[in-house]
C-alpha cells in the first residue's frame, strides 16, 4: 500500500460531483484493464470509500479541487500522438513543388482525413475514397486509401 494513497476520486479520474452509478461504472472500466491485482484493489477501495462511506466521500470532496480534469493528459497525449507529424512536409504544398510517395506519412494523412470526415458529419465516406486520384509509380499502382481502410 502507498504512503500517500491518492484521493479516490482521483484514482478513478472522476470529478467531486460524480454519481454513484457514475463512480461504479468507472471502477467498472478501469477494474477491466488493471495491470495487477494492486492496482485492482485501489480501485476497488476507491470505490467503496465513495459509495458506502458519506462521511468518508465528504471528506475527499472537500480535499479534491472541484473542477479538476483527470482526463486532460490523456488528451494531451493522443494530441501529441496524433499530430507528432505533418501528413506532408512543411513547404510540400508550396507553388512548384514536387512531392513524392516518400514525402507523404500516410498514417498522418489518414487520420488527418478521417477526422475531417468525422467534423463534417458524412454519412458515405465511399464517395470521397473513390473521387481520390491514383498515380502510377514505377509501373506499379500504389496501395490507394479505400485499399488500406477497406481492403
Amino acid at each position: 500500500m502507498p504512503t500517500n494513497p491518492r484521493n479516490p476520486f482521483h484514482e478513478l479520474g472522476l470529478r467531486v460531483d460524480a454519481t454513484n452509478a457514475q463512480i461504479v461504472e468507472r471502477a467498472e472500466e478501469l477494474v477491466q484493464t488493471c495491470r495487477d491485482e494492486q492496482e485492482r484493489d485501489r480501485i476497488i477501495r476507491a470505490k467503496e470509500e465513495l459509495i458506502t462511506h458519506p462521511l468518508t466521500r465528504a471528506k475527499h470532496e472537500r480535499t479534491e479541487p472541484a473542477r479538476t480534469d483527470y482526463a486532460m493528459h490523456e488528451r494531451w497525449a493522443d494530441f501529441v500522438h496524433d499530430h507528432r507529424h505533418a501528413p506532408i512536409p512543411r513547404g510540400g504544398l508550396t507553388e512548384g513543388a514536387a512531392l513524392s510517395a516518400a514525402d507523404i506519412e500516410l498514417p498522418a494523412a489518414l487520420r488527418a482525413l478521417t477526422r475531417w470526415a468525422v467534423d463534417a458529419e458524412l454519412e458515405d465516406v465511399l464517395p470521397l475514397l473513390r473521387a481520390l486520384p491514383t498515380v502510377e509509380f514505377g509501373g506499379t499502382t500504389p496501395v490507394e486509401v479505400r485499399d488500406v481502410l477497406f481492403g
